[in-house]
């Protein structure tokens, strides 16, 4: 293992992790060593795992990645039209530990060449059994989603592989990392609702959450972008409180990604088994919709505090999003006009009829009492308020 090329980082922290440091040896779950199986594998385990799966075959995956970089110029004696970029390039390897996640721990890995070219991307890894059993499946669905996409709004990845390190199997898949882009949440500032946009530094500014409605509406389009019309399958899991959109608001322009893929799943079972499913795009499509109202709503107050709601303002903007690539996909899909075909559908059902299925949406798809108390409590007004928005729009 070409060791010397690495070095060590917890993101915030400027001075170096070292073996010989108190970080180095920092259990990696976070508990105290001892009280659990995992708690054993420590920071710096984590840190020589993520190495010998960067330095595998020659760096064969970073070698992968950095031909991603239109940017780079050709290798020194390379014909020009040859923009591979060999191991021997890489000057150094700066490996940052962003964050704990529920299921991952990604690092930022930076990766500085001889040409004084700095790439970034992300290695998302997993230790706990529950996230060693997610990470090949995120692997294998960013690569579907990805694939013959006409626009990309997920990470690009370019491989995955499990290692073993002091008998402890770790998942890792290397991927884009998206630059200036931040992690954003709802917060509370002596009762008035705010949007935090977090720093990598651990710092964070507000905005009103007026100022942040088009997050949502963008939001909303990626999530319709992704959802399948013929086979109803929608991404699932996601949750704003999990950090897994995040936005860029540097210059005049916003730019939403998503960065993690839980699952890619059927919204209904309607039509199952069937040949024909077309007669069930709008139900199957209905289903999908309020779900997504209610979900993007959703949020932990700085993303660990209690569960709370957006303001339901924002559920203009969600429809925005919403029917804007409905008109994206009728240009696809052979269906007619899909905005006019659904916005017909959904006036065609009475207030309270929109709140039954809603309710049963809520059944079925949610189970934290906390998330699905909070719910009831406003989904009354939400409906009220998408049927309204209905009733007025123009197709």
């Amino acid at each position: 293992m070409e060791f010397n090329l690495f070095s060590f980082f917890i993101s915030g922290v400027k001075k170096e992790v070292l073996p010989d440091s108190d970080l180095w040896q920092l259990p990696l779950s976070g508990k105290n060593i001892g009280k659990s199986g995992d708690s054993d594998f420590t920071t710096g385990h984590y840190y020589l795992a993520a190495c010998r799966f960067l330095s595998k075959d020659n760096f064969s995956v970073l070698q992968t990645a950095l031909k991603s970089f239109s940017s780079l110029k050709p290798c020194s004696g390379k014909s020009g039209h040859d923009t591979s970029v060999m191991a021997d390039q890489i000057v150094r390897i700066e490996v940052y530990l962003e964050k704990h996640g529920a299921f991952y721990h990604p690092l930022k890995i930076q990766v500085i060449l001889h040409s004084n070219q700095t790439c970034l991307f992300v290695l998302n890894g997993a230790v706990s059994k529950q996230g060693i059993s997610f990470i090949r499946n995120e692997y294998e669905l960013l690569l579907k989603l990805n694939k013959n996409q006409l626009r990309s709004y997920l990470p690009q990845i370019y491989g995955f592989d499990f290692i073993s390190m002091d008998g402890v199997r770790v998942g890792f898949f290397l991927g884009q990392w998206f630059d200036n882009y931040k992690e954003f949440h709802v917060s509370d500032d002596n009762g008035t609702r705010q949007i935090s946009i977090w720093d990598s530094d651990g710092s964070c500014y507000y905005i009103q959450v007026g100022d942040s409605f088009e997050i949502y509406q963008q939001i909303a389009g990626i999530l319709t972008y992704y959802y399948n019309i013929e086979t109803f399958e929608q991404i699932a899991s996601w949750h704003h409180a999990a950090g897994d959109f995040i936005i860029n608001m540097e210059g005049d322009k916003l730019s939403v990604r998503l960065i993690t893929i839980r699952a890619y799943l059927p919204v209904t079972q309607l039509g199952v088994g069937e040949d024909d499913q077309t007669t069930y795009i709008l139900p199957s499509l209905l289903f999908f919709f309020l779900n997504m109202t209610i979900r993007m709503r959703l949020d932990r107050l700085n993303g660990t505090s209690k569960i709370v709601m957006i303001d339901g303002l924002v559920l203009n903007e969600i429809i925005k999003g919403f029917l804007s690539a409905l008109d994206d996909k009728s240009v696809i899909y052979d269906y007619g006009n899909l905005r006019s075909a659904f916005i017909e559908f959904f006036v065609q059902f009475e207030e309270e009829q929109i709140f039954d299925i809603a309710t049963n949406n809520v059944e079925s798809n949610y189970s934290d009492p906390l998330e699905i108390t909070l719910i009831e409590a406003n989904l009354e007004t939400h409906c009220r308020t998408l049927y309204s928005i209905f009733k007025n729009i123009e197709k």
